[in-house]
């Protein structure tokens, strides 16, 4: 013999079964929109980086210029008693 639920429970079993889904998809969506800010204070701590290793760039690439002016190695040259070769110092290699 099989009894059968009563309206009333079966009603209750809907009543819970929604609202167990609802508190579901409510969990869903806070975890989505926490996960979202995360990836955003990733992303601008990222663009932050960026800039600087840009800023950082520019300034190595002024050093390297500065470092290789033919000013300052023509002064350097001096300083450490350098010139152009004598005569029959050159050899060219092929």
């Amino acid at each position: 013999m099989t009894r059968k639920a009563k309206p009333a429970t079966i009603s209750r079993l809907i009543t819970y079964g929604l609202a167990a889904a609802i508190v579901a998809a409510g969990f869903a969506m806070l975890m989505v929109r926490l996960e979202v800010i995360e990836e955003g204070y990733r992303l601008s701590a990222l663009k932050l980086q960026v800039r600087q290793l840009g800023d950082e760039n520019q300034r190595l690439r002024l050093q390297e210029a500065e470092l290789k002016s033919r000013k300052r190695l023509r002064l350097l040259a001096i300083h450490y008693g350098m010139g152009p070769p004598a005569p029959g110092h050159v050899m060219v290699v092929r």
